[in-house]
């Protein structure tokens, strides 16, 4: 198999990360990297915020804030999985920096705001498999830190941008199994029109 395809089998969703720098020159690629996806018409409706410090701290406790609510009551984590949840939740499993993606809507066409989405998301998958081949970590955060007005106050989001993903990026402090693909032999999520 080729570099590309087992770099999209090895990336792991990283929920500890170790107490380390990461080089800047290593964010930039990774950033670079997402700049270079496919996007509708060639718009590149991406932007990229990237935080450390106070202001990851600040992210990592509203996000915390909404956990400490929704997760006791989440039927879908299991009871035993629940309290490392909590505390991954703290701080985002201690990853140094967070990458926020960015994309443009557009409030009243629809169609070009799916779009923007999808092209921001084909970025934060090359950032994501860039960042293993530069030896980092990286999870996909969406949901509640994503759409709170807090997180877009103070990270200055323009009021014609969403966030896509918030992207804790760091070194790796586990090596968490593959999960397993839902019908992996592609009987049921395949449909083929013309091979006859």
């Amino acid at each position: 198999m080729g570099e590309i395809f087992n770099a999209v089998k090895e990336r792991r969703s990283i929920r500890k990360y170790k107490n380390e720098e990461i080089p800047i020159e290593k964010i930039k690629r990774v950033i670079q990297a997402a700049n270079w996806a496919p996007s509708n018409a060639n718009s590149q409706p991406w932007q990229f915020i990237v935080i450390k410090g106070d202001y990851l701290k600040k992210v990592s406790s509203i996000y915390y804030e909404w956990a400490q609510e929704y997760v006791p009551k989440a039927d879908y984590i299991p009871e035993e999985n629940k309290t490392e949840v909590m505390e991954y939740s703290k701080d985002f499993g201690g990853a140094p920096v967070q990458i926020i993606v960015t994309y443009e809507f557009f409030k009243d066409d629809d169609n070009r705001s799916e779009e923007a989405l999808m092209s921001a998301c084909a970025a934060i998958q090359n950032l994501c498999l860039v960042a293993l081949e530069e030896g980092l970590g990286t999870v996909w955060i969406a949901g509640h830190a994503t759409h709170d007005s807090r997180t877009r106050s103070l990270l200055k989001i323009p009021t014609n941008h969403k966030i896509a993903a918030i992207i804790p990026i760091g070194y790796s402090a586990d090596n968490p199994n593959p999960p397993a693909r839902k019908d992996e032999g592609l009987d049921q999520k395949t449909t083929w029109f013309g091979f006859e």
